[in-house]
């Protein structure tokens, strides 16, 4: 029996539904609108989700966010008709299956019962087979995800096609492949495409007889022999050559392989892993890879999301390589501050986990001397570029604008900032060194204005101060008895969930990017503070 949820704009279809999933023996809850369904999903988690695709513009957002959501379910989409492109997109949100209308309760009974099935496989495949992941680092849901797919392409001996950009990790998640295999005591044999010379690649391959040519006279490689009960990985294969990968394309397909100059065969009995960081598809429109090596190659394929994309991991991730490099440089255990985690989650990381784990090395280095972090710590260049991102105030070739309206005191700015004068005209060259009193007069701040000020903060009742957002009620409306009452509990959590937020984004606005006049008003600490910026995604300029 599955726990089914229904998002439906219109309660007439969902009247019609919900009978004809429970009659199937299915639970089934029914709401009208994916936001209730969102709060919903905080408190009860639901085996599976129909939702009508055409209630919103974009339903891969929010097939993205639900699939995210606690309990991770599948989502079956239902639509009248959509846009190819934009249920392709649904799709590759992480929809299970689509079922287009008019359909009848028979087909609607088959789609939950093949979706439920499927999920009870996957988590009991899952609970029985724990895979090695060493330096895997992160539980977000998009790595739950591709540790999945490692777990199910360990079982088989297909070949895997590893797509992500630079620095994600796709050798790791090779050899992960390997080690939870049976092949796993066998070699696991290492190529860059990016550096087999044309002349050689055939003997590289294949492997030249002694004699066959003046460059192989020790035998070059011999890779596939190599890789014989074991796995053969083929890194950045994007960059193989259009005659190299004809040959590849050939080993794949035969069983055996004559060795060139040469009588004798080899059997083919590798599993090959391939990794690029290139759009193969585009490459194939250009006539720069080969088709039928395409596909023989995506039989399975994990795509690694970019860092920037599963920033609740880069605490975790942080973290346990600090612990490396203390250990590995012989000095004492170091702690992230919570300023620096917030740093680092407003950084885009372009080059991903591996710029991350670089970043570390040059922030423990920087403070030796000190048991915890902060964002000083880290290189002015990413400094600079989080500094910016964090203020939303007008800059120039990375510096700071003052304006006459600034917010912001020369004491909070001038270890980080030089300030530009509308006199300098903005000239990035210019000399940025300014005394206390020139500072000073290039910004405007009042301390009278934050503290003990009887106009901005007489007592009045807190919602009062919030009371231009509107709070989202956890409960439904009083003549509404067909959803269920949420416990006390939750119903409490959640609204102080939508107060927090209401009221963080009312102090965003009210500090006009001061971050010493928000600590004021709020009355929190600094590290409260910047968590609960990071909880709501929200930032305030200064440090």
């Amino acid at each position: 029996m599955a726990s089914v949820l229904i998002i439906h704009e219109r309660s007439d279809i969902c009247n019609l539904l919900s009978p004809a999933i429970e009659s199937h023996g299915h639970k089934c809850r029914a709401l009208t609108a994916w936001q209730d369904a969102v709060l919903a999903l905080k408190t009860t988690p639901f085996d599976i989700i129909i939702l009508d695709m055409d209630i919103t513009d974009k339903p891969d957002a929010i097939v993205r966010t639900l699939v995210n959501s606690e309990g991770r379910p599948h989502v079956l989409v239902i639509t009248s008709g959509s846009d190819p492109v934009i249920l392709e997109e649904t799709i590759r949100a992480g929809a299970w299956d689509v079922i287009c209308v008019p359909f009848t309760q028979d087909e609607l009974g088959q789609a939950i019962n093949r979706c439920m099935n499927h999920r009870t496989s996957k988590m009991e495949f899952k609970k029985h087979f724990e895979i090695k992941r060493d330096a895997i680092i992160g539980g977000s849901r998009c790595m739950e995800q591709c540790l999945s797919l490692v777990a199910t392409a360990a079982q088989s001996k297909v070949n895997v096609l590893i797509h992500g950009e630079t620095g994600t990790g796709k050798e790791l998640f090779a050899r992960a492949i390997h080690e939870n295999s049976n092949r796993a005591k066998n070699s696991f044999i290492v190529v860059d495409c990016t550096n087999i010379h044309k002349i050689l690649a055939e003997g590289l391959s294949f492997g030249h007889e002694r004699g066959a040519c003046i460059s192989s006279a020790k035998s070059q490689g011999e890779l596939f022999r190599q890789a014989q009960g074991g796995t053969l990985f083929l890194d950045e294969i994007g960059d193989l050559d259009i005659e190299m990968q004809k040959l590849l394309r050939r080993a794949l397909q035969e069983p055996r392989v004559h060795s060139m100059n040469s009588e004798k065969t080899a059997c083919n009995d590798f599993r090959m892993i391939a990794t690029t960081s290139h759009n193969l598809e585009a490459l194939i429109k250009r006539g720069e890879f080969r088709k039928d090596l395409y596909y023989r190659l995506s039989t399975c394929v994990i795509g690694l999301p970019p860092l920037r994309q599963r920033k609740e991991d880069i605490l975790t991730i942080a973290s346990y390589h600090l612990r490396q490099i203390c250990s590995e440089l012989g000095c004492d255990e170091k702690e992230v501050s919570d300023e620096l985690h917030h740093a680092l989650t407003l950084y885009d990381w372009p080059g991903n986990v591996r710029e991350l784990i670089n970043v570390m090395y040059a922030i423990v280095q920087k403070g030796l001397g000190e048991c915890r972090l902060y964002p000083q710590h880290l290189p002015i260049d990413i400094r600079t570029k989080i500094l910016l991102k964090r203020s939303h105030r007008p800059h120039i070739d990375g510096y700071l604008v003052a304006t006459e309206t600034a917010g912001c005191s020369a004491e909070d700015n001038a270890s980080d900032w030089p300030l530009l004068s509308p006199a300098q005209d903005a000239d990035p060259h210019a000399s940025h060194v300014d005394t206390d009193q020139e500072a000073t007069a290039k910004v405007h701040f009042a301390p009278e204005k934050i503290i003990d000020s009887q106009t901005e903060h007489k007592p009045v009742n807190g919602f009062e101060l919030i009371e231009s957002f509107n709070i989202a009620s956890p409960l439904s409306s009083e003549n509404d008895l067909s959803t269920d009452l949420l416990p006390l509990r939750a119903v409490r959590e959640l609204t102080m969930q939508n107060v927090e937020a209401a009221y963080m984004k009312r102090l965003v606005a009210t500090s006009r990017g001061n971050f010493r006049y928000a600590l004021a008003i709020s009355g929190l600490s600094r590290a409260r503070l910047y968590d609960l910026l990071n909880k709501h995604s929200m930032s305030i300029s200064g440090n």
